[in-house]
């Protein structure tokens, strides 16, 4: 279990956790609904930050990472406009 303060207010905290990691992989229909759900996260830039900085496998703010890196492969879904979006997501003060 992850002792964050930030991941109590996490939008996926109770849901199913294999979402982010194996089933993300196999269903890129999924995959795309995980990315919404991560993009209206009010935590989405911690939980990317510890994803990265602790070189997590899996979705981390919203982003598939492999050992704490962006997976090209888990990330071709993507559309460059998404892109922009969840970059945006990351990268606001609010969140």
């Amino acid at each position: 279990m992850l002792d964050h303060e930030w991941i109590v207010k996490a939008k996926c905290r109770s849901m199913d956790r294999e979402l982010f990691f194996d089933k993300y992989e196999e269903d890129q229909d999924l995959a795309k609904v995980v990315d919404n759900i991560c993009l209206t996260c009010p935590v989405i830039s911690d939980c990317f930050t510890h994803g990265t900085t602790n070189e997590e496998w899996g979705v981390w703010g919203g982003i598939y990472l492999e050992n704490g890196e962006i997976s090209r492969e888990f990330s071709k879904h993507r559309t460059k406009e998404k892109w922009g979006e969840m970059w945006r997501s990351l990268t606001m003060e609010n969140n």
